[in-house]
């Protein structure tokens, strides 16, 4: 079985000449089904660059970014936009809900870009909200809800439907210590029902959650600075 994401000698350089810039690379590693990957590094390394190659919002200079064993090259603009409603979740730094649709609304819609009918969207737009414990709010518009709720119908709606890759940017940045705590947990609960996740944080608490952690720096991998991280499972052993 292929690996749900992989890189394969990515290279992302912006420019071209005297002027070029290597903003990642070469970088390699697969995430497989059920997995918590963590990304660290210091600002400027690459995190955001690899994500954004990991989801189709961008595409590589060299090398191959595949997801369920499709090379993303190789797919068209609208191919790559069926893909990120259907298989790829991204939450945003800036999460980008839409201040005059409810969570519920936010969450739905997705799949109804996608062409599902109204009824069922919201189905499992509530039951994907139910997940991560917010069903009962579900009514509620982005500002009647605290930063981590918001944060969570972010997830919510990366994840509905049968999206199986969540690529999560800096998802606990803005949040308290109890609903970062509480937003890790849900994304390894996610992982743990087999869906995956990269998660991109500064937070080495954070990371703690992770299967692996990856450290980048001046866009490649760095072993030695994350000796410390590596099988660091202690948050997420409380699961049980």
């Amino acid at each position: 079985m292929s690996a749900l994401l992989e890189f394969d000698a990515v290279t992302r350089v912006h420019g071209a000449g005297a002027t070029a810039v290597r903003a990642l690379g070469p970088v390699s590693f697969a995430v497989e089904a059920g997995e918590l990957v963590a990304i660290m590094g210091p600002s400027g390394s690459g995190k955001s660059t690899l994500l954004a190659l990991a989801g189709a919002l961008d595409r590589p200079t060299h090398g191959r970014v595949c997801v369920s064993g499709v090379d993303l090259a190789s797919r068209s603009r609208a191919e790559l936009a069926q893909l990120r409603r259907r298989t790829v979740g991204y939450v945003f730094q800036a999460l980008n809900l839409l201040p005059g649709l409810t969570a519920l609304e936010n969450v739905a819609l997705p799949l109804e870009l996608d062409g599902a009918g109204l009824a069922q969207a919201r189905e499992q737009a509530l039951a994907a909200l139910e997940r991560v414990r917010l069903g009962e709010l579900a009514q509620r518009f982005p500002d009647e809800l605290s930063g981590g709720e918001q944060q969570r119908v972010a997830i919510a709606r990366a994840f509905v439907g049968e999206r199986t890759l969540l690529l999560a940017d800096e998802p606990t940045g803005a949040l308290d210590s109890l609903s970062g705590e509480l937003v890790m947990r849900l994304l390894r609960e996610q992982c743990d029902a087999g869906r995956s996740a990269v998660l991109v944080t500064h937070d080495a608490t954070h990371a703690a959650w992770a299967d692996r952690v990856l450290y980048l720096r001046d866009g490649i991998f760095s072993d030695a600075a994350r000796a410390t991280l590596v099988g660091a499972r202690g948050p997420s052993e409380r699961r049980a």
